[in-house]
């Protein structure tokens, strides 16, 4: 079996992808091979198309974290010919096993999942790892008391597929949402899906005080860094703030006066599982489901498979809006 992939390799110094024809011998053992219909394309899996950072753990490696598609053959009874399945998500596909920029994936049984009743092939990848990471953020801001009365919630790095979708699960429950971009030409696609408010990178905070005006009920952040302090420094009353991101920085410096005097609760979100682990949030994003988005069409865009290395550069230089979906067969 001959098919088309596009593998990372690290060679004299350097980390660069190419397309290359594959064989399934070639690939890294699993008990079930599927033939790939959809790959999602995260920021981590550009970084690792693009040679940036340390997301691949092993070279040569075929990246891509997130697919769907169709059994081929499985040596498992748990999947057969024809099955519909979904392999995301977990530390390891797509960074130190061969991923989903490949036209057949191999995998380990225990990280496959058919596709449960709700979703289909596009969108349990269209939606993915991104809306879930939003689902659990917004269940865990739910989980910390914050309705919708209590007062506007801000998600920062508002146009990334996350918080494009947090912007419009939150919407749809009611909240009132505020989104911080650096892009001036969001505006109508921010409020579009859902943002009542769109502000700048640099307007969460009108000062460099320890505490500054109370404004935020709750916060779901992309981007970490000066943004973070930020945000922590206008909260609320027992607001709570759930990050997930680093785009802005790896590290941030506030004081203790958000935690001792207003009791801001920093409730960090890890939503890094395998499809099969996925609990309670993902099935509330099934249809019928109250965490469904409502304009996944406007998030997400599907994208040829020979447009799959172009993209992923556009998306370190310059950032892309909303969520990119490949189209492999």
């Amino acid at each position: 079996m001959k098919f088309r992939a596009l593998r990372a390799y690290r060679e004299d110094g350097k980390r660069q992808s190419r397309w290359i024809e594959e064989s399934l011998d070639k690939l890294d053992a699993g008990e079930v091979v599927i033939r790939t219909r959809y790959a999602a394309i995260n920021y981590k899996d550009a970084r690792a198309v693009q040679g940036v950072g340390s997301v691949i753990t092993r070279y040569p490696c075929i990246p891509g974290i997130e697919m769907s598609g169709t059994v081929v053959s499985s040596t498992v009874p748990a999947f057969r010919e024809g099955d519909k399945v979904a392999v995301g998500g977990g530390r390891v596909f797509g960074m130190g096993h061969d991923g989903g920029f490949s036209e057949v994936v191999r995998a380990p049984a225990e990280w496959v999942a058919k596709i449960p009743e709700g979703f289909d092939e596009y969108d349990v990848v269209g939606m993915g790892i991104a809306a879930y990471t939003a689902a659990v953020a917004v269940e865990a801001m739910q989980h910390h008391g914050v309705t919708p009365d209590k007062g506007p919630i801000l998600v920062t790095g508002a146009t990334g597929g996350c918080s494009s979708f947090a912007i419009d699960m939150l919407a749809g429950l009611g909240y009132t949402v505020v989104a911080s971009t650096g892009k001036k030409d969001a505006t109508d696609y921010l409020r579009a899906i859902g943002a009542a408010e769109v502000i700048g990178r640099d307007d969460i905070a009108p000062g460099d005080r320890p505490l500054e005006d109370q404004r935020w009920a709750g916060v779901i952040d992309a981007v970490g860094g000066k943004p973070l302090d930020q945000a922590l420094r206008t909260m609320k009353q027992k607001g709570v703030v759930c990050p997930y991101g680093n785009a802005a920085g790896e590290s941030f410096t506030t004081s203790i006066y958000p935690f001792i005097l207003r009791q801001v609760v920093l409730a960090g979100v890890n939503a890094n599982h395998t499809v099969p682990q996925r609990g309670r949030a993902w099935m509330r994003m099934a249809r019928g489901g109250d965490l469904r988005p409502r304009h996944a069409d406007l998030i997400c865009k599907t994208i040829a498979f020979d447009d799959l290395p172009a993209h992923c550069a556009r998306l370190i230089e310059s950032g892309e809006r909303g969520r990119a979906v490949v189209r492999v067969s």
